[in-house]
Order: structure tokens, then C-alpha cells, then sequence
């Protein structure tokens, strides 16, 4: 593990990344996708929720490391806070690996939401031979300080309940410095996917980590403690109150890529703000340092509607819990 302490080393002086602005030419950011209903379904009946850590490398980068801390949080003050980070049915329990992901799964498969980590070389369609060969899961992660262990914390298939699966912490890269290949674009500026965190339930939690790549191996650049939200939380301002039932009545009736539609079916309804009524009051802490979600929701294409205000007479037909 010397390549991932090397690398830890660096990390109090590496550049912090504010927002989603960065200095340096890694950059990261969580994006939610939409689940399909048939997936959803077979998962759990609680609400299910996917999130991709993607990075953005600039032109003549290549990602080769990456450390990550996770954790599942949350207090219910109106009601209760629960979940845990769903594992697939053909999940790696060790590593967390998944060699055939966005491949051989259509979305309709649970095994597409599965809580995984993605090869350095971003490949979107990686074989089970190209997994295995360049992502390499060596451990839990050396961030802040470090060192780490050996042994990485990943969800595993038997802790698919509200008691376990409630912490992801690992380092993962390629060790021969991914200097052999390229990504998908070549050596153009692009953007990835390196991680997918799939939480069922209520609950949210907070990333935080660093990158690292081939331009500047030595030289670890943090990423701020992104906020993954609570259910119901649609500002990303850590609690559930009347600013978020605000934002789904302003939003009532509106299709497309929204946060307000929180059950992701593409549209703002009435299932919307039973939501938020349920999770009223509900709240997470913020660590020091920790910023609003990052991102934005990702619709399935059949979604993308125009989004605005509709139907202002449907206003009276909404309440709130105070």
C-alpha cells in the first residue's frame, strides 16, 4: 500500500476543492439518477435512491487514485431516520468491485443500482477482464491523516437492512499508474463516473476524500465533504422543514429534471409532498467543512420535459405538518 500512503501524505496541503469549483484539474461532484420503478421494487418498498461520485479530469489528466469516506446519518426530530447502502445480488462483498456495471445490466435490474466502485480508466462499458486488471481495492481510506488498513469497509449483501451497511471507506486506483492506457476520450477533458452509492431508506450522509492522478502523482487534491440528503431535504439544507414543502408546492405538477420531485417519477405531486410531511423535522449534522449537495438530478431520457410552475389552483389542495 505504499502507493496509496505516498499519495495520503500529501493531503493537508493538496488544493481544496470549494463547491464545485476546483484549482486543480481533478474535480468531483454527486449526481442522482432516477431508479426504475421495476428495480425499485424488487429492491425494498422503502425508497430507494441512487447516487454517482463522478470526476471531471482536465485535458492531458488521467485519475489513478482515489480515497473515500462514508458514512449513513441522520436524526428524526418530526419522525424517524433510518436506511442502509443497498448491495446487489451479484455484488463483490470484498471490494466492492462490479466488472460488468452499465454493461450487461439494463435498469430494470437491481443489480444496475449496486453500491460500487468503477475502474480508473473510466471506462463506461469495462469487462470483467478490465476491472480486474486496473481497479484494485486496497484498503480503507488514509484520509485525512492516515495510514488506513488493509482491509477496505464496503456494504456487503448480507447487511441489506437498516442495521448494517451504513459505512463505505476504502482506497482504490490502479497501482501501475494507469501510464498504459487511456481513458475513453483519449487525453480530452472529461467527466466520469468512479463511484455509485445506491441508499435505501430515509437517511443521507456525508462524502469526503481525495484524488489523485498521473500529472501530478504525489500531489493529493481533497474534495469537500459532499452532502448526499435526507429524504425530503430538497435545498440540501440539512433539515426537512417548511423551506423544502415550499419548494414542492412551487414546483407542483412539474415534470423533468427537478429536486423537488423527490421520489424520482418525474413529476411533482401529491407522493412528493407526502414526503416531506413524513420526514418533517427530520435533520443531519454537518462535519466541519461540509457544503450543500452537489450535482443534479439526472432524468430518464422519456423525462425530459420543460420544468416550471403549473397549476396554481392545485396549491389549496396541499397541507404541512407544523
Amino acid at each position: 500500500m505504499r502507493w496509496v500512503h505516498a499519495l495520503g501524505s500529501a493531503v493537508l496541503s493538496a488544493t481544496v476543492l470549494v463547491g464545485s469549483v476546483a484549482k486543480a484539474s481533478l474535480t468531483a461532484n454527486l449526481v442522482q439518477i432516477p431508479v426504475n420503478g421495476t428495480a425499485a421494487a424488487a429492491i425494498s418498498s422503502s425508497q430507494v435512491r441512487t447516487f454517482q461520485l463522478k470526476v471531471t479530469q482536465g485535458a492531458g489528466e488521467k485519475f489513478n487514485v482515489a480515497n473515500l469516506q462514508f458514512t449513513l446519518g441522520g436524526a428524526g426530530t418530526g419522525g424517524s431516520v433510518s436506511g442502509y447502502m443497498y448491495a446487489g445480488p451479484n455484488h463483490d462483498n470484498t471490494q466492492a468491485r462490479n466488472g460488468n456495471f452499465n454493461n450487461g445490466y439494463a435498469a430494470t435490474d437491481p443489480n444496475f443500482y449496486d453500491t460500487m466502485l468503477s475502474t480508473p480508466q473510466f471506462d463506461t462499458t469495462p469487462t470483467a477482464a478490465v476491472q480486474s486488471s486496473n481497479l484494485n481495492v486496497v484498503g480503507s481510506a488514509d484520509f485525512p491523516v492516515g495510514p488506513g488498513t488493509a482491509t477496505p469497509v464496503v456494504p456487503t449483501t448480507s447487511g441489506n437492512n437498516n442495521a448494517a451497511n451504513k459505512v463505505l471507506n476504502v482506497v482504490w486506483g490502479d497501482q501501475a499508474g494507469n501510464q498504459s492506457t487511456t481513458n475513453t476520450a483519449g487525453d480530452a477533458a472529461s467527466t466520469y463516473l468512479i463511484a455509485q452509492i445506491t441508499v435505501v431508506g430515509n437517511t443521507g450522509g456525508f462524502l469526503q476524500g481525495y484524488l489523485g492522478g498521473t500529472s501530478a502523482p504525489n500531489t493529493a487534491q481533497t474534495f469537500p465533504k459532499i452532502y448526499l440528503p435526507i429524504l425530503g431535504d430538497i435545498n440540501g439544507d440539512f433539515v426537512v422543514n417548511q423551506l423544502d414543502l415550499n419548494g414542492v408546492n412551487q414546483n407542483f405538477l412539474a415534470t423533468g429534471a427537478n429536486t423537488a420531485d423527490i421520489n424520482k417519477d418525474g413529476v411533482v405531486n401529491q407522493l412528493d409532498l407526502n414526503l416531506v410531511n413524513q420526514d418533517f423535522l427530520n435533520t443531519i449534522t454537518p462535519p466541519a467543512g461540509a457544503g450543500p449537495a452537489l450535482g443534479t438530478l439526472v432524468p430518464e431520457p422519456a423525462s425530459l420535459l420543460s420544468i416550471g410552475l403549473i397549476a396554481a389552483s392545485a396549491l389549496v389542495r396541499r397541507g404541512r405538518r407544523s
